[in-house]
């Protein structure tokens, strides 16, 4: 029987749901420059603003982690998707028209974005525990930058597009739009997704190959949600490689969040663009750090089923990404072209994508029944970056009033990202912790059946 491509579909849920969310987080930036203006914000209020988000959305990791291993990923992600576009929606009424004084809209605002972390902690440990239940290993870090890379293309096709809505009816107005589109989509999620074994539409010989490629039924894929071991989580969480993983993320994450965030003040403030001009400049960045997401996986997968090490395929685009994404501090040195400066912010968002793997090696590292916890943690470490970088930024702008020293920051960020891996994360293999009743996930035996498997019936 030839498998169905039911795993396809699920796929395309989780790139639509990707765009969705960075729409949401990245509709402040594209407002950032005229909420600043409209109530009189300094750029460190502007950088709090921007980093409130982030404060919430990782306090919310272990609990909603901890949620996610219980219950599952169709309920909480469902309706975490609805609450989330709600708070998008509400950023609206934030507007002097709502309110009579800017502290209490400033104020509406950060309640907003702090509800919006809030809702949208469940996005990526639910991503990465459905990549895993519905995908064998060879496919799952091509799987992850597929819907990563929406992200990317989310930001590159919406920046445009919220850019010219914000200066033709105003900020209120991107925030009204994008909170509906994801109203409307959390409910199809929640008539629409189902795990494997609850599938209508998935056939015996999928789910054979998933299995036998480390997904759901595989010996490291438990049937049901399973009680969490505190125990071997403290393990897991005392190994260097965990660390590295941490580390590594924090500082990726913090070029991610310096585009998602200040990118477009910078085009406008530091390159003295306007916002339509700084919108269409920002389409190029995102466009390359799609292609730099999508190049990553697939090297990395391409190797690994070339029967390459684990941990070659894994940290190779890893740590060349990172290392490569430092060249974002030559962007000083052409602030005056913004032509080569785009081109050069380009390129280095281009390599942060590139070493986006963070997740693929959790679910390679973690076991599948922690996924949820672990992926926790290793969120709020990604998020931290959210929390710290904007707020530096902010405070860089407002003592020097120039961009220079916030890309020489990224930059060193970046570098330290780059030595976490060199220094810290050892061999890609599953971390087991003493006494688990949870078995590793499938050995290299299995994994090359699993790939033969999926060969034949490709």
């Amino acid at each position: 029987m030839k498998p169905t491509r039911t795993r396809l579909s699920v796929l395309a849920m989780l790139f639509i749901v990707t765009a969705i969310n960075y729409m949401d987080r990245a509709n402040l930036s594209v407002a950032g420059s005229h909420i600043q203006g409209e109530f009189y914000l300094s750029a460190t209020q502007l950088g709090l603003l921007f980093s409130m988000f982030t404060w919430f959305y990782a306090m919310s990791q272990i609990p909603v982690g901890y949620l996610l291993d219980r219950i599952g990923s169709r309920w909480l992600y469902g309706s975490a998707i609805v609450l989330w576009s709600l708070f998008t929606l509400l950023m609206g009424l934030a507007s002097h028209h709502f309110f009579a004084t800017a502290t209490a809209s400033f104020m509406m605002l950060l309640v907003c974005r702090a509800l919006i972390g809030i809702a949208e902690a469940p996005s990526f440990p639910s991503n990465t525990k459905i990549i895993a239940t519905w995908f064998p290993d060879h496919e799952r870090a091509r799987a992850t930058a597929t819907y990563a890379s929406a992200q990317y293309i989310g930001l590159a096709l919406l920046t445009p597009i919220l850019s010219f809505i914000v200066s033709k009816w105003g900020w209120e107005m991107s925030f009204y739009l994008s909170g509906l589109v994801g109203v409307v989509f959390g409910i199809y999620w929640l008539c629409a997704y189902r795990d494997p074994q609850h599938s209508d539409t998935v056939n015996a010989a999928e789910l054979e190959m998933i299995r036998k490629g480390g997904g759901y039924g595989s010996e490291n894929q438990p049937a049901r949600n399973s009680n969490i071991n505190w125990q071997s989580v403290k393990y897991i969480l005392r190994q260097r490689t965990t660390w590295g993983l941490f580390i590594a993320q924090f500082a990726a994450s913090s070029t991610l969040y310096f585009f998602l965030t200040w990118f477009i003040v910078y085009l406008e403030k530091g390159l003295h663009l306007s916002i339509d001009k700084a919108g269409i400049g920002a389409m190029f960045p995102y466009m390359m750090a799609m292609a730099g997401v999508l190049c990553g996986g697939t090297l990395s997968d391409m190797l690994l089923k070339r029967g390459f090490s684990r941990t070659l395929a894994r940290k190779l685009p890893v740590m060349a990404g990172m290392l490569l994404t430092c060249s974002i501090a030559l962007v000083n040195f052409f602030q005056d072209s913004p032509v080569i400066a785009i081109a050069i912010l380009s390129v280095a968002f281009f390599a942060n994508a590139f070493s986006n793997l963070g997740w693929v090696v959790c679910s390679d590292v973690i076991p599948r029944h922690l996924i949820g916890t672990i992926g926790g943690f290793l969120n709020i470490f990604g998020n931290l970056s959210g929390i710290v970088s904007p707020i530096i930024i902010g405070v860089i702008l407002q003592r020097t009033h120039n961009f220079q020293y916030a890309m020489w920051y990224i930059a060193a960020v970046a570098l330290l990202g780059f030595l976490a891996y060199l220094l810290l994360v050892g061999r890609i293999e599953v971390i087991t912790p003493p006494g688990d009743d949870e078995k590793a996930p499938v050995n290299s035996k299995s994994n090359a059946q699993g790939n033969h498997h999926a060969s034949e019936n490709s």
